[in-house]
């Protein structure tokens, strides 16, 4: 397998709207679980990209067929958002001591995941709820999900690692949402839920967890960067037996941010919808992380992150309003890379895979939700999850920095 890990500074040279990086972050923490890793690329999402390729042939776009080739052996996170998905992971597993076997001596894998399946996940969007109900035995039902996927991990415990995001758009919901009926009757069941995971899964030391913290344009705002801070502590004691000793097994490595969106890492404009002062200071996934630090240390845990790249290689293009759903004239962004010019950042990654559909704009779907049908949203696109190949060669088009590409 393949390595893809292009220095950040090189990328964001390419970045229209993006600040020179900072220094290389040779000197960072050892202790990085991506450091010195190949991210695994997994074959189900190459499969998909094949519809992309034999798009671009047809049409005689060789040149971008051969970039939907290195998206093909581009990590992305595997997401395990249902009862289904766990029966997915054994092949995904073996697929991966296979290609770590090819690697050169010394050389490591590691194999990233995304635990989604909440009850009554997603509460303040329509467009990707779930199958647990919180009012049809829905936080038993998540204790055996997760349990299940415990027991199939284990087996691959001593033969890989694993990067795990725990549940996006989960805990950021009970810092801004609470307005919001649905999210409130969630509240308590998301943070029992989240650390739950963290007590089960962090408690294996080649297993790193990243909680998801949601994105700058959503907790980056300077009021919730200490409730965010202060839920996580929360969650991470209740995970802990609500004994605050860092000698207990269970525990997190950081933050994941950014995931499923469109913020850029290191900008130097902020997008429109930050307003012309901007109002919010923390208007890059970086400036986020950084804001967010010591807040964090504040309250004992520890500040690395992991930020979503996959679809932010355009910025500043996008309409007013703050929406996040199948925006048009996105295109891939950063290549997973450790090389992020900043300690507190661990990698910067593609957790959503690209052309993975965020919500219909069929106004007459159960799942519809408004977001997914506004100016600034690609129209027309199919429910969550489902494969959307025109939006996919946007995103191939749009790419920043332009993906190279892979001729066969």
């Amino acid at each position: 397998m393949q390595s893809f890990l292009p220095l950040l500074a090189l990328a964001l040279a390419a970045f229209t709207s993006a600040a020179p990086a900072p220094a290389a972050s040779s000197g960072c923490n050892s202790a990085n679980p991506f450091l010195n890793r190949v991210q695994y690329a997994n074959s189900r999402y190459a499969s998909l990209l094949e519809t992309t390729v034999a798009s671009f042939t047809t049409k005689g776009d060789k040149l971008n067929a051969a970039r939907v080739r290195t998206v093909q052996k581009t990590s992305t996170f595997i997401w395990i958002d249902d009862f289904a998905a766990i029966d997915d992971l054994k092949g995904h597993f073996d697929e991966a001591v296979r290609a770590q076997k090819k690697l050169g001596y010394g050389q490591k894998l590691i194999v990233p995941l995304v635990v989604y399946n909440l009850p009554d996940r997603d509460c303040s969007a329509k467009s990707s709820a779930g199958e647990l109900v919180l009012a049809e035995g829905g936080e038993a039902k998540y204790r055996q999900f997760v349990d299940k996927v415990v027991a199939t991990m284990k087996p691959y415990l001593s033969k890989l690692d694993f990067a795990v995001v725990v549940e996006p758009d989960s805990l950021g919901n009970s810092v801004t949402n609470l307005s919001v009926p649905k999210c409130a009757g969630a509240k308590d069941a998301y943070t029992r839920g989240v650390a739950y995971t963290v007590s089960k899964l962090g408690k294996f030391a080649n297993v790193a967890l990243y909680i998801d913290a949601a994105h700058s344009n959503w907790l980056g705002w300077p009021g919730n960067l200490e409730p965010t801070a202060k839920l996580m502590a929360e969650v991470v004691s209740m995970a802990n037996g609500n004994v605050t000793n860092p000698a207990n097994p269970a525990k997190i490595r950081g933050f994941a941010t950014n995931v499923s969106n469109y913020n850029g890492y290191n900008s130097t404009t902020p997008d429109p919808i930050y307003g012309p002062g901007p109002d919010n200071p923390n208007w890059s996934e970086l400036k986020y992380a950084k804001a967010l630090t010591p807040f964090l240390e504040a309250e004992g845990l520890p500040a690395h992150f992991i930020i979503d790249q996959g679809r932010s290689g355009q910025q500043n293009i996008r309409a007013q309003g703050g929406h996040w759903c199948n925006i048009a004239d996105s295109g891939f962004g950063i290549r997973p890379t450790t090389d992020t010019g900043d300690c507190s950042v661990d990698s910067v990654v593609w957790v959503k895979p690209g052309g993975e559909s965020d919500g219909t704009s069929d106004d007459t779907a159960v799942r519809y939700d408004e977001n997914c049908r506004n100016p600034d949203s690609f129209i027309p696109s199919p429910e969550a999850g489902a494969w959307h190949n025109d939006f996919v060669e946007m995103l191939v088009k749009n790419a920043n920095p332009a993906l190279p590409p892979t001729w066969k």
